[in-house]
């Protein structure tokens, strides 16, 4: 793809992060944590705190966005085996387009592949404008899917138990269950839509890492053990859903996994994880639970409306294949 000629208009520059400094983000971090708090309850501050620690260490790839030798956006992307991933993208609002997001986005992609080895990239960017129907680069290698952010708040009607709750055992996490964990996420997300927005579900040692990266990073906030589960078959033993939790503010939860073997699905173990998982972060004080699903999964919404959850947003999942 040919440069844009964004980078070479009056007052414009697209620079490697490595040539910035953490304070000079501080502006742009500041707003895009307010943001994040305005339109999801989220607190972005422990990402934020990250990207100015790895900036300052020059270990974050990524690219800057300047508006007469200020910064006022930035992106940054992490590489693993043939895969990349956009971590962020954000531009002041002051200064923000669709054009100018995607030349960082365009720069982001050019970098990975020019590595020589990224055949793929992801990417689930929440606060991108308009992400639905705008333009993308590279459109002749993307996909794009509709996702939708969900909100659950107390105060509405107590969830119920289900049938289920008679049939299944619920275990707490336990880090000695990783491997098992593992192995149901790979199993259960097989032939799923989700496991092609997100690779790492198409394996079992890519949910290896995907578990890793739930439990010890806070990209979908800190990781809540009293709010995950494992779930067992009573009757065989062997596991048959799994729930993850974490706090993403003080008083809001979100569920980063939830999944049902293929098997045992249809049987109400989804509504048993989640009311065990909400009943957990409202003991903790958690006033409200977000979950994002995507939004050709039906039945999955249908659930977390019965629950109470209400679609609050919706934002895309990109994927470029095959550079």
């Amino acid at each position: 793809m040919s440069a844009s000629p964004l980078a070479a208009a009056p007052g414009i520059e697209v620079i490697e992060l490595r040539n910035v400094r953490g304070e000079d983000l501080l502006p742009v971090l500041d707003e895009e944590t307010a943001t994040w708090r305005e339109a999801l309850e989220w607190d972005f501050s422990p990402s934020a705190e990250l990207v100015i620690r790895f900036v300052n260490m020059q270990a974050l790839s990524g690219f800057a966005f300047l508006v007469k030798g200020r910064v006022a956006g930035y992106s940054y992307y992490i590489s693993e085996e043939r895969k990349g991933l956009i971590g962020d993208v954000y531009i002041l609002k002051a200064h923000r387009t669709v054009e100018r997001e995607n030349r960082l986005i365009e720069a982001v992609l050019d970098a990975l592949v020019e590595e020589g080895m990224v055949r793929r990239v992801e990417s689930q960017l929440m606060m991108l404008e308009g992400p639905l129907d705008r333009p993308m680069p590279y459109p002749g290698k993307l996909r794009a899917f509709r996702r939708t952010f969900m909100m659950w708040e107390a105060g509405g009607k107590r969830i119920e138990k289900g049938p289920a709750s008679e049939r299944i055992l619920l275990e707490p996490w336990r880090d000695e269950r990783h491997e098992e964990a593992a192995q149901l996420i790979g199993i259960a997300y097989h032939g799923h839509i989700d496991s092609y927005i997100n690779d790492q579900y198409q394996s079992i040692a890519g949910a290896r890492r995907f578990l890793l990266n739930i439990v010890q990073y806070p990209g979908c906030g800190r990781f809540f053990q009293p709010a995950s589960f494992l779930a067992f078959d009573k009757e065989t033993g062997q596991p048959c859903g799994l729930i993850l939790g974490s706090l993403v503010a003080e008083t809001v939860g979100h569920i980063t996994q939830v999944c049902v073997s293929a098997q045992m699905r249809r049987q109400g173990i989804g509504h048993e994880l989640l009311r065990n998982a909400i009943e957990a972060m409202q003991e903790y004080g958690c006033r409200k639970v977000s979950l994002t699903v995507t939004s050709v999964n039906e039945g999955a919404i249908r659930l977390y409306e019965s629950l109470g959850f209400r679609r609050m947003r919706e934002f895309a999942a990109h994927v470029w294949d095959g550079f």
